[in-house]
């Protein structure tokens, strides 16, 4: 069964609270999923884009924006660092699996997003702020026997952490 990309997920934060949830003023003009990475320009929150990759990552919006922003709060989860995620891989929109020949465990990595979901990608560590732990067949190897995920076709997973936060 092969796997479609969804938003990262958070596996565990250092706070045992979870991550803080705020509403922040969004740029105008912008829509976004629930699970999107955003960054902060000019003080207002952003979904990332396939241009802005090399943004840094500040929250995850907590809800979709459907319609375009206009002088509207939105409510944002606050990354904090230390934060797990398991994430989708890309190499700069193209889908890839997750293995040693494509992911180094350790390397820090940026954030991309393409059809409002958010990858790591393996191709860009500029502004890096995730670093990969693990392969997620590591992690869930009776799950992994079930469904293939490593074809270069598909995107694969890996549990990384968030390991710096952006100014707020």
């Amino acid at each position: 069964m092969a796997l479609t990309a969804v938003n990262p997920r958070v596996v565990s934060t250092p706070s045992p609270i979870g991550l803080a949830r705020v509403a922040r003023l969004a740029e105008d003009s912008k829509t976004w999923k629930k699970g999107e990475f955003c960054y902060l320009t000019s003080g207002t929150v952003t979904p990332l884009s396939t241009t802005t990759g090399s943004a840094l990552v500040y929250g995850i919006f907590a809800e979709d924006q459907d319609t375009a922003t206009s002088t509207s709060t939105v409510w944002v989860y606050v990354l904090e660092v230390g934060t797990e995620l398991e994430m989708f891989i890309t190499n700069n929109g193209s889908a890839t699996g997750a293995s040693e020949n494509d992911v180094t465990i350790g390397t820090v990595y940026e954030a991309y997003q393409a059809s409002n979901i958010c990858y790591l990608d393996v191709n860009a560590t500029t502004s890096a702020q995730f670093k990969v732990l693990d392969y997620w067949t590591n992690l869930n190897e009776e799950q992994a026997a079930y469904q293939s995920h490593t074809a270069d076709s598909e995107p694969g997973i890996v549990k990384a952490k968030f390991i710096l936060a952006s100014a707020t």
